[in-house]
């Protein structure tokens, strides 16, 4: 789903730029993860945001229906960069060992300012689903935590994604 402008996303990006905070990238450590990673708390962009937190609220309401924790201002956020020759192999971003919640959303927002070449999002159930309307600059997804993704290799440009994990009480 398209979400966003390009002017829209060039603001976002650059909102992002002025906010990063000091975060660390510790999950799926098994895969092969050669993007860049930093990080910014949902408050410092939320209002830029909104319509991509409602999307992804609207999406659970309508589809998945998982009990979620709110999202709080001082949740991370991840800003991957994804450069020529940068991938991230196949991977769950769920933490099953986690004794007090469960990641049960991945959302990501494509916020790429430039062409692209490579760099698609690619799901496996049963089979691998090439994500083809994620590598539009402004869209977004939303799938289940627990659903092994990658992101194929940039082939030439740079991929800009925002991502939010959302978690909830252990699944039962």
């Amino acid at each position: 789903m398209n979400i966003f402008n390009e002017a829209e996303i060039k603001e976002i990006n650059n909102v992002i730029k002025q906010n990063l905070v000091l975060g660390k990238d510790n999950y799926a450590q098994e895969s092969l993860k050669t993007s860049e990673v930093k990080f910014v708390n949902l408050g410092k962009i939320q209002n830029y945001i909104n319509p991509f937190l409602e999307f992804c609220l609207t999406a659970n309401n309508n589809f998945f229906g998982f009990d979620l924790h709110p999202l709080t201002s001082f949740k991370k956020l991840n800003y991957n960069i994804y450069d020529e020759g940068t991938e991230y192999s196949w991977h769950i971003d769920a933490v099953p060992a986690d004794p007090v919640r469960d990641i049960k959303l991945t959302a990501l927002l494509n916020l790429s300012e430039e062409s692209y070449e490579g760099g698609e999002l690619v799901l496996f159930r049963a089979n691998e689903i090439i994500c083809n309307e994620f590598n539009t600059p402004g869209s977004a997804i939303i799938f289940p935590s627990y659903i092994n993704h990658k992101v194929n290799k940039i082939i030439s440009g740079k991929r800009h994604t925002l991502a939010i994990w959302m978690s909830g009480p252990k699944f039962r």
